[in-house]
């Protein structure tokens, strides 16, 4: 369970916050700070905050804002697909941004597309290697064989030239075809 704290300036943007959280099973929302594994807010936080900090900001860029202490950077009108993951990436420790805002942090060079692009399956078990998911859960999830699994893992790791899972899911983020 991911005991969360909201610290909004608007009554109506926490009662939506509260109510999108509130709703995911693994999600508790926590009155005290101090309770919380992390805080979703709309003002910088300071650098060194406690708990991680998820921030709902349009004011600062990306990079000002993870200086200033924030784990996750979303803009204000984030989904609730997005924020659910922040939340979940700040409380495993990952920090992160939108893949369109990652060409503020990392050159051209290293954010450009594969050579060949991935189909829209190859980008969906993309992302779960990016969940870290065996070849047999992706293969359960999908409703396909390991083998057909395995099939797309291998042609993501020769699409992307990586040597690895890991290497894959980092190319495909550089590259902005899937967000963490």
């Amino acid at each position: 369970m991911i005991r969360v704290h909201i610290e909004v300036a608007s009554a109506v943007t926490r009662a939506g916050l509260e109510a999108l959280l509130g709703d995911q099973q693994e999600i508790e929302v926590v009155a005290c700070e101090s309770e919380a594994d992390v805080s979703v807010r709309d003002a910088a936080a300071a650098a060194d905050a406690m708990p991680p900090v998820v921030l709902l900001t349009d004011d600062l860029s990306p990079r000002d804002a993870l200086r200033a202490g924030a784990r996750v950077v979303l803009p204000s009108a984030a989904t609730r697909a997005q924020i659910v993951a922040a939340v979940h990436a700040a409380a495993a420790g990952l920090a992160g941004i939108l893949a369109a805002e990652l060409s503020i942090l990392i050159p051209a060079a290293e954010a450009s597309p594969p050579a060949e692009a991935l189909t829209p399956r190859e980008t969906e078990v993309l992302e779960m290697l990016a969940e870290g998911l065996s070849n047999k859960m992706i293969a359960y999830r999908l409703n396909i064989s390991t083998h057909t699994a395995k099939f797309h893992v291998n042609a993501i790791l020769a699409k992307l030239g990586a040597g690895t899972r890991t290497e894959a899911v980092m190319r495909g983020i550089r590259a902005g075809l899937i967000q963490v």
